[in-house]
C-alpha cells in the first residue's frame, strides 16, 4: 500500500486521501479498535468524507447506517420492500413505478450478512486489518489516468455505469466488491448535500488486489511523459496587443 500511495501521489496527487474500505462480517475484528467515529448514525459516503478529508476512521452497522440505500447497497440490511419496488424514487428520479423499480433492481448491493462498513485513510491503516478496496475522489483528468493506469497492461476499453444515485455506496464499494474489477462513478446527490462532495469530483473504487497492477499502470504512462497536470502549449511570440510587446528601444531604457 505504501507504494500505491507513493505513486499516487506523484502522478496523480488527488486533493483528498485515499481511504481503505473493509466490507466487515465478524464484528469482533473491530471490537478493540480505536475508531474516531462511530455510533453515529451516518451515510456511507459521509464515513468516506470522514477519512478522505479528515484522516479519520469510521464505523457503521446496521443501526447507524443512516441511509437505507446505502445501508442496502454494502449489505448491512436487506434491501426494504419500498427501494426494490422503486416506492423511494417513483417521481423523483423516475416518473413511474415501473421505472423506479427497473433502477432499483439494476444497482449493485452485496448480500445481507456484512456487520459493519469500516473506513479509515489508506495511509493509517489498521495494524493487521487488509482493505477489501479503496476509494478516492479525483477530478475529470486524474480519473482519466486512472483509466489509462487500468487499461495499460491489457488494453481493451473500460466501461462505466451510473445509476445518477447511490454513486460510492452502489459502485464504488458494491459494485467493486461483487466484481473485483474497478470502477469510475458520479457522487450522487446525497453524497453532494451530505459529505461535502464538490461539482467537478469523481470517485474511483479500486479492489485491493488491483492496487499494485493500478501503480504500475500510472508509473509507467508517467515515465512515457502521459502526466498530470497535463502540461499545456504555451507559444513564445504569442500575439499580444503591439503596445505589449517588448521592442528593440525597450531594451536601452533604464528609466
Amino acid at each position: 500500500m505504501e507504494q500505491f500511495l507513493a505513486i499516487v501521489k506523484e502522478t496523480v496527487n488527488p486533493a483528498t486521501q485515499p481511504v481503505g474500505v473493509n466490507l466487515v462480517k465478524d464484528p469482533a475484528i473491530v471490537g478493540d479498535l480505536k475508531i474516531k467515529v462511530r455510533n453515529k448514525r451516518l451515510a456511507v459516503c459521509q464515513q468516506i468524507a470522514y477519512s478522505r478529508m479528515y484522516a479519520w476512521s469510521t464505523w457503521a452497522d446496521a443501526g447507524t447506517s443512516h441511509c437505507a440505500i446505502g445501508a442496502a447497497c454494502t449489505g448491512l440490511i436487506s434491501p426494504p420492500r419500498r427501494i426494490l419496488d422503486g416506492t423511494v424514487n417513483t417521481g423523483v428520479y423516475q416518473e413511474n413505478k415501473p421505472a423506479a423499480a427497473a433502477m432499483q433492481q439494476a444497482m449493485p448491493r452485496v448480500k445481507p450478512g456484512v456487520a459493519g462498513v469500516l473506513t479509515y485513510p489508506l495511509a493509517r491503516p489498521f495494524a493487521g486489518i487488509t482493505p477489501d478496496l479503496v476509494v478516492l475522489y479525483v477530478n475529470t483528468a486524474q480519473a482519466m489516468r486512472f483509466v489509462q493506469a487500468f487499461l495499460y497492461h491489457s488494453g481493451g476499453e473500460f466501461v462505466m455505469k451510473s445509476s445518477g444515485d447511490a454513486g460510492v455506496c452502489s459502485r464504488a464499494i458494491a459494485q467493486v466488491a461483487l466484481t473485483g474489477e474497478p470502477t469510475i462513478e458520479i457522487p450522487c446527490m446525497g453524497d453532494r448535500r451530505f459529505a461535502v462532495a464538490q461539482d467537478h469530483e469523481l470517485m474511483v473504487g479500486i479492489p485491493y488486489q488491483w492496487l499494485e497492477r493500478t501503480a504500475a499502470g500510472l508509473s509507467a504512462t508517467h515515465k512515457a511523459g502521459i502526466r498530470y497536470p497535463v502540461p499545456f502549449q504555451i507559444p513564445a511570440e504569442c500575439e499580444l496587443p503591439p503596445d505589449y510587446v517588448t521592442s528593440e528601444q525597450d531594451m536601452g531604457t533604464n528609466e
